[in-house]
Parts: C-alpha cells; structure tokens; sequence
C-alpha cells in the first residue's frame, strides 16, 4: 500500500523537476544588470563616503538573494533549507557587526590612515626621529667623525 502524502510529494517533484530555462535567463540577465550597476556606482558616478559603502552592500546583497533563491533552488524547496541560510545569515551579519564595533571603537592611529587621524599626534615620545627629544626639545648635535 503506498503512502497516503506519496502522491503530493511526487507532484511537487514534478513541479520542480520541470521547471525551464526561461527563469534562469531571467535571473542571469538581473545579475548582468546588477553588476553593470556595482561598476557605474563605483567608476561613474561619486557617492558620499558614508553611502558608497551602502549601496555597494544593497547590491550585493540583491545579487546574493538571486543566487540563493534560484541557483540554489531555495525558491523552489523551504523549510530547513530556509531555515539553514536564515540562520546562517543570522550570524554573518553579528560577526560583521561586532568586527565594524571593534574598529570603531578603537583608538584613531591603530585605523588605515586618513586626513584626520594623520594629523593626530601619537600618544608618547617620538622614538623614530633623532633629532627631537622625549620632551619636545631639540637633541644636541653629535659630533661627526
């Protein structure tokens, strides 16, 4: 005797198993676009630092939903899958987060280098240049031989 739920599971393999090419190319045309929009935004147009950061993330965040919802079939088949790239998601977007914490918290000289933190002094004597003191004045003159 066969299993009263056998014949909706074999209909919904069906239905996946005969889905067309017509989507992917739809998909693959959305990331060609998509990728044309990452080079505009970085090449052609000049955003604002902040923003730049968040639009180059928006877009590959789209490209990444593409892939996942049809290359990875996750459109097609739910439940733990679902939950697996949820979860998964979940802590990528934590790990980032608390990395971005961390470099925002930190002390100006420890960042790459910028306009701003260049001009900062550092924190204690200048031990690089031989000619300043600890204090701030000027070594004396050593004799050359």
């Amino acid at each position: 005797m066969a299993h009263p739920n056998a014949h909706e599971s074999s209909a919904e393999e069906e239905r996946v198993r005969h889905i067309g090419a017509g989507r992917y190319y739809v998909v693959w045309i959305a990331l060609l676009i998509f990728t044309a929009l990452t080079l505009f935004t970085a090449r052609g147009i000049h955003i604002p630092h902040p923003w730049a950061l968040l639009v180059a993330l928006a877009i590959a965040f789209a490209k990444a939903t593409l892939v996942a919802l049809f290359f990875m079939h996750l459109w097609d088949h739910g439940g733990a899958n679902r939950l697996v790239l949820v979860t998964a998601l979940v802590f990528l977007a934590l790990l980032m987060g608390l990395t971005t914490l961390d470099n925002a918290t930190r002390f100006q000289l420890t960042n790459p280098p910028n306009e701003r933190n260049m001009r900062a002094m550092p924190p204690g004597p200048d031990i690089l240049s031989p000619m300043v003191e600890p204090r701030g004045g000027l070594a004396p003159e050593r004799s050359q031989k």
